[in-house]
């Protein structure tokens, strides 16, 4: 029975973390209106109301997909499905498949099943997510400029299902951080210096469903500390009265407002500035470390935020989480300042804790007295060896302070002092995201591990109920690989992995071309054996282990039979689990069979997972021979001399074999001849078809003038949509023994003209330019350019310049068509008043 200690206590230096069960008791706080409301994050940032009861587990899910590169920067939850975001590129799947998927994608909560019809194309960083208020939107905000086959400009909104609603027409210049939704605005953050077209300072407001911008509020913030980063973060009080902002300036609006600002925005129209102000630099003691702020967090009441950052350990402002209390309209100071030692980069609050992430080694012992710092050790700490608390020079024992926290710790809302929270990760720079939704806190960072589990960049601290452990361990063998052709094999290897300790593996090795199983004495015999195993601890729940092989095995197929069992009984169901095959000689012989054509056989030629075998004829590829095929006939020789070898991969190096004799196919052989017919179908586009050709299954489409085309795998005729107007002369090209052959396709072909497109420009009442222009098939995008200058990218054929320069100025639609670039001149030329 797992006995939950005072949430609030403080726990004590330890040099060894102990070990716990998985699970706990949920407590779930539904709130009045009985709807969810989820926590998201950019960059580590979090913003969320939630109530839980408790805090959460340390020990992270292990049922998941595990992120295997990159960093995780954030997550969201959108009915019974988790969004990950962040710059990695692949994805293991829960049944071990590795997928490419860049950027973003999303997973059952229950099931940790990946969701396979999400699988967007994105071409650049997530960095925020924000569930809409509907509970089934998403926001998604960062670099990227490409969906698919759209154009979204850092900002995107999708529906519940993943699906990109491209009617919400909103884009910045630069990288999105945050998204905060009220009602039916969403506030965007980020280092943006324009916003649909206008100028900005970082910081927009959009409407929800159309992304247009409300051009009334776009602050002016200047002044700014830290280069190119503009603003970082924007919670929202719960009843959707105020916004608060943390940025890098130092003047808002042309008034003082370092490190965070607060709006208020329940009255109708523009937010207005608020008289609430942290004096950022005044509570400074020697250094102000407003440049290294990296997030903020809100209360799920609303009452209280907190920010934090780095700063290379110099309370009250560097390498802390500070709390300031949000009601008011003047200068507030921090209620207490919790001294985190080293880099602080993702909050989130809930009702009983304030969850930190970072690149931190400890955390405050001792609660800071009211307005004060949770230490008074004085000078630096800069000490953080991360991975043993131990170590001398470790905070936690130099500052009597201090306890020891390996990169995530929750502290206690009333005073800053750490609970006994402490699963850990072994991040290389730091934990980016936190972010809490009703079931617990999803983690992101940038290595693999969360309290020891091998869980990858994204971890998800569960607070579903705690039930008996039924999960069965895992038995793999890593060698010799499955379907793998050693010559000889000297000792078996493996792991084996659960949720709980593993105590036992057992392993069986049986010849399956003579039905023996080997003994520990070395010999075979019908009855199976135990062999000795050694076992490896590598971790909590995982093992690897070995079985010495002292007996030479004679060439046959081979299968290794094994399982694990836990420490509550959970067994792996015994299977066989991998297969090899020690070879025999290998040998491969040439004849001509009655229609002349040579005909290979083989024996003894073993295809393992590392690569097919292959037959080459006179010393060039020829095809690919499938498992186990003995016999090969070639049917595409024409009259000549052939050699042929077997080329194939025992345990991925590769290995010719000669086949003997040669031989020679007489004149009246096979041949091989085709033809290549062009004519005009229906639509104007350039139609090909010809007759296949044995042995031959690409088919090279070429034009004298254009070159390449295309290939065409298998099918015998094609169509070349799209071509402009004018004459073609297209080329069929085959390999044949290694040999290319051209094959003319007859006639020449003419593409008649079509309508000519046009565009018309005119100024309109609004003192506006308003274009509009001929739809012209096989386009799908048109960018709107003035006088040599892009403007915008249209999916229409009609477009408003709300903001024209001004001037005499020529506009024109440049398209791709059939991989060729046209400019469609828009007239007359406009004069811009």
């Amino acid at each position: 029975v797992a006995v939950r200690a005072n949430p609030f206590k403080v726990n004590q230096k330890m040099t060894r973390r102990p070990r716990r069960q998985f699970g706990t008791i949920r407590k779930i706080l539904v709130s009045l209106l009985g709807c969810f409301i989820f926590l998201t994050a950019g960059a580590g940032i979090a913003s969320a109301q939630t109530n839980q009861g408790e805090v959460v587990p340390e020990e992270a899910r292990r049922d998941l997909p595990v992120v295997l590169d990159g960093r995780v920067w954030a997550h969201a939850q959108v009915g019974d499905r988790i969004f990950v975001g962040g710059d990695f590129q692949q994805v293991e799947l829960i049944d071990g498949t590795v997928i490419d998927q860049p950027y973003i994608f999303a997973y059952d909560i229950d099931t940790g099943v990946v969701d396979p019809n999400f699988r967007p194309v994105v071409n650049n960083v997530v960095r925020s997510l924000e569930a809409g208020d509907d509970g089934d939107t998403l926001y998604v905000g960062g670099r990227f400029f490409r969906w698919d086959d759209s154009f979204p400009s850092r900002i995107a909104r999708l529906d519940g299902e993943g699906n990109l609603d491209t009617s919400f027409q909103a884009s910045a210049s630069a990288q999105i951080l945050d998204i905060d939704q009220v009602g039916d605005s969403l506030y965007l953050v980020g280092n943006f210096t324009e916003f649909a077209g206008l100028a900005a300072s970082g910081i927009a407001k959009v409407d929800a469903e159309t992304g247009v911008v409300d051009a009334s509020f776009l602050p002016v913030l200047d002044d700014f500390q830290n280069g190119s980063s503009l603003v970082r973060a924007i919670e929202s009080t719960p009843d959707g009265s105020e916004i608060f902002i943390l940025h890098y300036a130092t003047i808002v609006d042309g008034q003082s407002r370092e490190a965070v600002v607060k709006y208020d925005i329940d009255a109708p129209g523009t937010p207005t500035l608020s008289g609430w102000n942290i004096p950022w630099s005044a509570q400074a003691g020697g250094r102000i470390c407003q440049s290294a702020l990296r997030d903020m967090a809100i209360s799920p009441d609303g009452s209280y935020i907190v920010i934090g950052g780095q700063g290379n350990d110099f309370p009250p402002n560097c390498d802390s989480v500070l709390r300031y209390q949000t009601a008011g309209d003047t200068t507030v100071n921090f209620e207490w300042s919790a001294r985190m030692y080293s880099s602080v980069f993702s909050l989130a609050v809930s009702d009983v804790a304030v969850y930190v992430g970072g690149h931190f080694c400890a955390a405050p012992a001792v609660g800071a007295p009211p307005g004060g710092v949770t230490s008074d050790f004085p000078g630096l700490l800069p000490g953080c060896d991360v991975t043993d608390p131990s170590n001398p020079i470790n905070p936690s024992n130099q500052d009597p302070n201090a306890v020891f926290r390996n990169q995530m710790a929750a502290l206690s809302p009333v005073d800053g002092q750490a609970l006994e929270w402490d699963p850990g990760s072994n991040n290389l720079v730091g934990v980016f995201d936190l972010t809490l939704i009703d079931r617990g806190l999803l983690a992101g960072h940038d290595s693999t591990r969360f309290n020891e589990f091998l869980v990858g960049r994204s971890g998800f601290f569960d607070l579903e109920p705690n039930t008996p452990d039924t999960e069965n361990p895992t038995f793999v063998v890593t060698s010799p690989a499955d379907g793998s052709v050693p010559e000889t094999v000297t000792e078996l290897t493996g792991t084996a992995t659960d949720n709980q300790t593993v105590v036992e593996v057992i392993v069986r090795l049986r010849n399956t071309t003579t039905g023996q199983f080997l003994q520990v004495d070395g010999t075979f015999a019908s009855a199976s054996a135990d062999l000795p195993v050694n076992l490896t601890n590598t971790g909590i729940g995982e093992v690897e282990w070995s079985v010495p092989i002292n007996t030479t095995l004679v060439p046959g197929e081979y299968e290794v039979r094994g399982f694990a069992r836990d420490e509550f009984g959970n067994t792996t169901i015994p299977t066989v689990v991998s297969t090899f095959t020690i070879p025999g000689v290998t040998a491969c012989t040439v004849e001509l069979n009655d229609q002349d054509q040579p005909v290979v056989t083989l024996m003894n030629f073993v295809a393992d997972e590392t690569g097919l075998s292959v037959i080459r004829r006179n010393e060039s590829y020829l095809s690919d021979l499938e498992d186990d095929q003995t016999v090969f006939v070639d049917t595409t020789a024409i009259p000549g001399d052939y050699e042929y070898e077997v080329r194939w991969r025992p345990n991925g190096t590769v290995v010719d074999v000669p086949c003997s004799p040669s031989v020679t196919v007489p004149d009246d052989g096979p041949g091989a001849i085709t033809t290549c017919i062009a004519s005009i179908g229906p639509d104007n586009s350039p139609v090909l078809e010809w007759d296949l050709v044995d042995g031959v299954n690409n088919y090279i489409v070429r034009e004298d003038n254009l070159g390449w085309i295309a290939t065409v795998v298998g099918e015998d005729t094609f169509t070349d949509t799209g071509r402009a107007p004018g004459d073609y002369n297209y080329v069929l090209r085959i390999r044949i023994q290694g040999e290319i052959t051209d094959i003319p396709c007859s006639p020449t072909i003419t593409v008649p003209e079509g309508d000519t497109p046009v565009c018309t420009a005119a100024i309109n009442a609004a003192g506006d330019v308003s274009l509009s222009w001929t739809s012209i098939p096989g386009v799908v995008v048109y960018q709107v350019r003035d006088n040599d200058g892009w403007v915008a990218s249209e999916t229409g054929t009609s477009f408003v310049d709300t903001n024209p320069t001004v001037g005499t100025r020529t506009y024109e639609i440049r398209y791709r068509l059939a991989g060729t670039v046209n400019d469609l001149i828009c007239s007359p030329d406009v004069v811009v008043n």
